[in-house]
């Protein structure tokens, strides 16, 4: 994974260890279209995070099934999208939508099932949301 290795170690921190991170109660990750409850092969997928502080933009990151952090997207406060290799991705879309933070994956594959996860540094602090899991059946 590309990225820098100071926001690794934090995510690392963050999602393994008790006591290391923040959980911001007004962040929620979840399906936009809230009947879906597991993702099929090929769909187009999105998630929202959505929260009470617009002015620090968000990542979203994905764990995967054996527990390896992904960075997918930073989105900033003023909905400017940057991705991993800092280049477009064909792959993934994301957005800001007053205080909801979309990210598209466009054709669902193996590849990325995991928990979703949306993440803020907010007053020095790292906080992220509860997990969006995204599994085939």
């Amino acid at each position: 994974m590309a990225g820098s290795p100071a926001l690794l170690l934090l995510l690392a921190l963050g999602l393994c260890c008790p006591g290391i991170h923040g959980q911001k109660d007004d962040m929620k990750v979840r399906f936009r279209d809230r009947s879906i409850t597991h993702p099929k092969l090929g769909q187009q997928l999105e998630l929202e995070c959505e929260t009470t502080n617009t002015g620090s933009g968000v990542f979203w990151v994905r764990q995967n099934k054996d527990g390896t952090l992904h960075f997918i997207v930073f989105i900033s406060s003023l909905s400017r999208a940057t991705f991993k290799g800092k280049k477009p991705s064909t792959h993934f879309e994301a957005r800001k939508d007053h205080n909801i933070y979309h990210l598209v994956v466009k054709s669902f594959t193996p590849a990325d099932e995991g928990n979703y996860f949306c993440l803020m540094n907010a007053n020095q602090e790292l906080y992220f949301s509860r997990g969006q899991p995204a599994f085939f059946p």
